[in-house]
Formats: C-alpha cells, sequence, structure tokens
C-alpha cells in the first residue's frame, strides 16, 4: 500500500503544482481550485491510510483553506505560496517515507500557517483527525474484501441539513452497488462537530457491465447539495476479476530491466540456434524455427513497449522549477511544453530528468531578459521558453528555446581564450564550435558565482550525459532572437542499433546515432616522418583524424587503409580510422564494472549474433 501511495501520490503532487501555478496567473480560476482541492482530498486519506498523520493533518488544513477560497471566489498570492510550501513538504515526507525515515518537522510549521490564514469563518471544526485514522483503519479492513470503489464526497456548506443530504447520497449509491463502509458512520455525521466530509467504499455490483466513475459521480450529485465528489478505483484483492474493466499494475522497475535482459539472452540463444541448425534442418525444423524466432522478437518488442512512458512524467516538473527560478531573477517567464505524451524507455526518463533541468536553468539565467531589458529590446516583458518532444525516426528529439538575447559568442571566445583555446575565435563563429566552447569544463559567461550559475558545470554536464546515453547535443542561437538546444537520444538505452566495426581482428560496436558516415579511406602514411596526418578532408570538410588502433594501444598496421566513420565526439566532429565496417546490428547493452586502473574506453559492452563479446566504444574518450 505505501509502494501505491508513493507512486500516485507525486502523480498528485505533480497535478498541485500544476494547478497552483494556474491560481498565480489568474486568482479566480474556480476550476483550478476545486481541482487542487480535490487532489488534497484524496491524499489526505491517502496519507491516512498508510499512517502518515502528520501529512493528513497538514492536508486538512490546506483543504480548509481551499474551502474558504470557494466561499471567496479566489486565493490571493500569500495562500497560494502557503500551498505551494505544503506541496514541498508533502514531497519531503513522501520521500521519508519511502526510505523508512521520521516525516520532515516542517509539516507541523506549514499546518500552523495554512491554519493561521484560513478565515475564521470558515475554520474546519473537529473530528477531522479522528475521521482520518478511522477512514486508514477501515480500508485496511475491507481491502481484503475486495472494494471497487472510494468515494469521497463533500456536503455542501449551504446544506440545510447535512446529514439528511449524507443519507440521500448512501442511498443513491447503494442503487449502484454495494456499500461496504461509511466513514465516518452515522452517528458522527449527526454530530454538530461533523465537518460536512465523508468517505464510501462501494463493492462488485452484480451487473456485467463495469461501473464508471463518471455515473458514480452523477448520482452522488442528483442528491442535491454535493459541493465535491471524487470517485477512486481501488485495488482489489479477493473479488473476482471483471475482464470487461481496463486495469493497469504497478511492478518495481527492476523487474522490467531482469525482463529485458532474460529476453536479450533469449534473443542471442536464437541468433546462435539459427546459425548453428539452419543449415541442416528440414523444412518442418527451420518452419519451427522461423516460428519460435519471430514469437521470441514478438516478446521482446512487447517487453519493450511495456517499458515506455510518456514523457510528461519529466515535463510536469518543469513548471514548478521554471517558476522558483523565474521568482529568484525577478524575470517573467511563460513556459510551454509540447510532446508530453511521447513515449521513451524508462530508464531514459530517469536519465533525462536533470539535463533538461540544467539547460532550462541556463535559460531562465543566461537566456532570457528581465522585463525591463525586453521592453527596451522591444520585446513583450514576459519570456517565452519552450520545451519541446519530438520523434526522430528511432531517436526522440527534446529541444529547450527561448526568445532570449542568444548567446555572447565574443563573451564565450574571452572566456575560452582564458582557459588557452587558441582558435577560440573561430571556433565561436559556427554553431557547433560554439557549443564545444560552452561544454568545456569550467567555463562560464556569470560575472558572480550564484546558486544558479557561475561554476562552469553546466553544459559540460549536459553533454557528457547525452553522451554517456549514445545522443548527441546541438545548439541554434542568434543574437537578440534566442537560442535552441536540442538533445537527440536513443528511444531506448537498454538495446541499440549499433554499427560493427573490426580492429586487428577484434569487433568493436559504435552506437549508430552518433555516426554521420563512413568513407573507404586511401592510404595515409605520411611520407616525411612515417606519422598519420592530424587532419584530414572528408566530403569537403576538415576534420580531425583518429587511429582506433593507435587510440586503443594497438600494433599500427603495415598498410594505412581502411574505412573512416564520421562522428560526434566529446572534442567535435572527428574521423575515425578503422581496419573495416562489418554491418548494423540491433545490440542488447551490457553494463560494465569499472575496475581501478583499467582502461575506460568503452561504454559497455554487448554480445554479438555469433555468440562472441563486443565492446561498445566510447567516443567522448578519443583525443
Amino acid at each position: 500500500m505505501l509502494a501505491l501511495f508513493l507512486s500516485e501520490g507525486r502523480e498528485l503532487l505533480n497535478r498541485v503544482d500544476a494547478e497552483l501555478l494556474v491560481l498565480e496567473r489568474t486568482p479566480d480560476a474556480r476550476a483550478a481550485i476545486d481541482t487542487v482541492f480535490r487532489a488534497m482530498h484524496s491524499l489526505k486519506g491517502m496519507s491516512a491510510t498508510v499512517a502518515l498523520d502528520d501529512a493528513a493533518l497538514a492536508l486538512h488544513a490546506g483543504e480548509s483553506l481551499l474551502a474558504a477560497a470557494r466561499d471567496i471566489g479566489q486565493l490571493d498570492a500569500a495562500q497560494v505560496a502557503a500551498l505551494l510550501a505544503l506541496n514541498d513538504g508533502l514531497r519531503h515526507a513522501l520521500d521519508a517515507a519511502e526510505h523508512g525515515a521520521t516525516p520532515p518537522p516542517s509539516l507541523a510549521q506549514i499546518t500552523r500557517q495554512l491554519e493561521a490564514i484560513v478565515p475564521q469563518s470558515a475554520a474546519p471544526r473537529g473530528g477531522t483527525h479522528d475521521h482520518a485514522r478511522a477512514a486508514r483503519d477501515v480500508q485496511r479492513a475491507i481491502t481484503a474484501v475486495g472494494a471497487r470503489w472510494r468515494v469521497d464526497v463533500t456536503i455542501d456548506g449551504a446544506a440545510a441539513i447535512p446529514p439528511a443530504r449524507a443519507t440521500l447520497v448512501l442511498r443513491k449509491l447503494a442503487a449502484l452497488a454495494p456499500v461496504l463502509a461509511v466513514v465516518p458512520d452515522a452517528d458522527a455525521r449527526i454530530d454538530d462537530e461533523w465537518d460536512r466530509n465523508f468517505t464510501v467504499w462501494l463493492g462488485l455490483r452484480e451487473e456485467a457491465a463495469p461501473l464508471e466513475a463518471s455515473a458514480i459521480e452523477h448520482a452522488v450529485r442528483s442528491a442535491g447539495d454535493v459541493d465535491v465528489c471524487h470517485a477512486t478505483r481501488e485495488v482489489a484483492t479477493a473479488a473476482p476479476s471483471d475482464a470487461s474493466t481496463a486495469r493497469s499494475v504497478r511492478i518495481p522497475a527492476q523487474r522490467l530491466d531482469d525482463l529485458l535482459d532474460l529476453v536479450g539472452e533469449l534473443v542471442l540463444a536464437r541468433d546462435r540456434l539459427l546459425r548453428s541448425v539452419t543449415p541442416v534442418a528440414d523444412d518442418t525444423g527451420r518452419q519451427a524455427l522461423d516460428d519460435a524466432s519471430r514469437l521470441i522478437l514478438q516478446l521482446r518488442d512487447a517487453i519493450l513497449q511495456s517499458r515506455m512512458v510518456p514523457l510528461a512524467q519529466v515535463f510536469d516538473r518543469f513548471p514548478r522549477h521554471v517558476r522558483d527560478t523565474a521568482h529568484a531573477l525577478g524575470k517573467e517567464i511563460e513556459l510551454i511544453l509540447e510532446g508530453r505524451e511521447l513515449e521513451v524507455d524508462r530508464s531514459l526518463l530517469d536519465e533525462l530528468s536533470d539535463p533538461l533541468l540544467h539547460l532550462l536553468r541556463n535559460a531562465v539565467d543566461h537566456g532570457l531578459e528581465t522585463a525591463a531589458e525586453r521592453r527596451l529590446a522591444g520585446k513583450d516583458a514576459r519570456g517565452r521558453l519552450v520545451v519541446r518532444a519530438t520523434r526522430d525516426g528511432a531517436m526522440v528529439a527534446v529541444t529547450v528555446a527561448d526568445d532570449g538575447r542568444g548567446v555572447n559568442r565574443a563573451q564565450v571566445a574571452a572566456s575560452a581564450r582564458a582557459q588557452g583555446v587558441v582558435n577560440a575565435v573561430a571556433m565561436s563563429q559556427d554553431d557547433h564550435g560554439l557549443l564545444q566552447l560552452l561544454a568545456r569544463p569550467g567555463l562560464s559567461t556569470a560575472t558572480l558565482v550564484t546558486t544558479l550559475s557561475g561554476r562552469g558545470v553546466g553544459v559540460d554536464a549536459v553533454l557528457a550525459r547525452v553522451h554517456a546515453l549514445g545522443g548527441r547535443l546541438e545548439l541554434v542561437t542568434a543574437d537578440g532572437t534566442g537560442t535552441a538546444i536540442t538533445i537527440r537520444l536513443p528511444l531506448s538505452v537498454a538495446m541499440l542499433r549499433a554499427l560493427l566495426i573490426r580492429v586487428a581482428d577484434e569487433t568493436y560496436a559504435i552506437p549508430l546515432a552518433l555516426i554521420h558516415g563512413t568513407h573507404l579511406s586511401e592510404p595515409l602514411r605520411s611520407v616525411r616522418d612515417g606519422c598519420l596526418p592530424k587532419e584530414i578532408d572528408v566530403a569537403g570538410e576538415r576534420l580531425r583524424l583518429v587511429s582506433l588502433r593507435s587510440h586503443l594501444d594497438l600494433p599500427a598496421a603495415d598498410d594505412v587503409s581502411g574505412h573512416l566513420v564520421v562522428l560526434d565526439g566529446a572534442a567535435g566532429r572527428v574521423a575515425l580510422l578503422v581496419d573495416a565496417c562489418l554491418s548494423q546490428h540491433e545490440i542488447v547493452v551490457k553494463p560494465l564494472q569499472r575496475v581501478r586502473g583499467s582502461a575506460s574506453k568503452f561504454s559497455g559492452g554487448t554480445i554479438l549474433p555469433d555468440g562472441t563479446p563486443s565492446l561498445i566504444l566510447d567516443i567522448n574518450t578519443l583525443p
């Protein structure tokens, strides 16, 4: 129950954050107030269920404030700030509960602050804490019975006889499905101290047609004088299954990782079986092998699809982050999120959050001007920041774009020259070279070191993480117009499309997403000193030349020729000289355990179709 609460609770907190930011801009947005109230009401019951009583009390204080706001018709800035602080405190409480730690004492302080700003006429009456505890006990008791729905109801404050209205609601619900439990009970509901809130648990009705939340809420509201009704599907542990009802199952992420590892091994075993058995098998045997191969690939695709989650799980954290950063800098910023519904591999989603937060922080701090500066430049006082996700073949492209001042090329070049980059001015003239300068460790254009910037680790950290995931970083900027930085990553980092290359009878893999092209090379030995040239012309572009033999400390070949693989490394575009390019394959990535003193030139390993192991090159280590 705790694991389920942590997962659903964080989703509700993200929803509350988004609606509170709407209320910050539009204080009288009634729909947003109602949404926040319902979310906090659900969170209160869930918190009590898992014995987070301090969180339940704080949420009840937040509910009281929202109830008063509905009477008045709006929330003021101080009230929104207090509710945002409550949301932060609840996140800390959830983190503490996940690790078995004591909830933070700040929740009690937040509760007092919320109670202090609720108008006295709307202050809650007693009995709520007992209600929360009773709800927790009842839910634990009826979970094994098989409750199908939990219905949280609040009777309108203007109702003449609230207990009678609650009884009418119960009759409406009983006509839909068996009522398993009600909290508080009938005696508590006729008490003068009753706060007009009650919770009903419904069981499985006998009809074949499934019960929907909309039907429940319609029945409750038909009783009249109902202020809030929120129907939530419960997890039934002992009730018979309803095959016509769609369900989702929450399972630990590690189980999905284990499944992917197993299916990867199964694919490799299939490849070895096909190579060894197909030549000697008869028609029946070959047909069986083909069927098994097809089913294994379908199983792999199904497991990969089960790992896909929407980018909304990361994107929904950004509005609050941008709001807090903008307030700290005294800037006005409109954040636009596009492509939240796009799905990526779960492991990629975990790695994508920090790089995007770095880029957002840079855009707010460095890219977007203050309102006064924007007016002087003839722009709207409010800056525009867009986070856009799109599908690009087998990759996902996430762009962070602003309409700010753009990157100051001269300032970046000056900072790079101070670090000893001789050709900094020339590099800064094109966007690719400018990105390489910005990504230099320690380079910063900030004049002061603050909590937001000045350490020179922003773009550097982003580029390192993106390259580690087998992706690319792209920059487009124009003076006075704005900047757009795009992260391109494979949809999955557990299985990659790779180019297999050969060097000195060894086969290595390079992620295909990092490769721009391959070219046959001419003999490259220098007549003057027997060394390879440092640069080479490839398709009209002057590129640095790196020999993979030299990079891996392998003996040099007598005839220096083969293939050139053009790719983006940490130090810019490079032409990598290899003995031969073999083929493209979809590979299952196996992590490498680092050994002290070992070469850090590989990002992982894989097993090739013939059963031999191969290492995946880390192109960020190329000189």
